[in-house]
């Protein structure tokens, strides 16, 4: 790069950085893949139980 040449800043948005889908939701997956967990968990305590 020559010093005539002037860099230009990078900006990005919230949506960009984080990789999330700018029409959907990243919160539902999230609760979704929570509750199953949560089940799973609950089937593991009660197999020892």
């Amino acid at each position: 790069m020559n010093k005539e040449e002037t860099r230009k800043p990078l900006v990005f948005s919230g949506e960009h950085v984080s990789g999330r889908d700018v029409n959907g939701s990243s919160l539902m997956p999230m609760l979704v893949v929570g509750l199953v967990l949560i089940a799973v968990g609950y089937a593991g305590v009660m197999v020892f139980v």
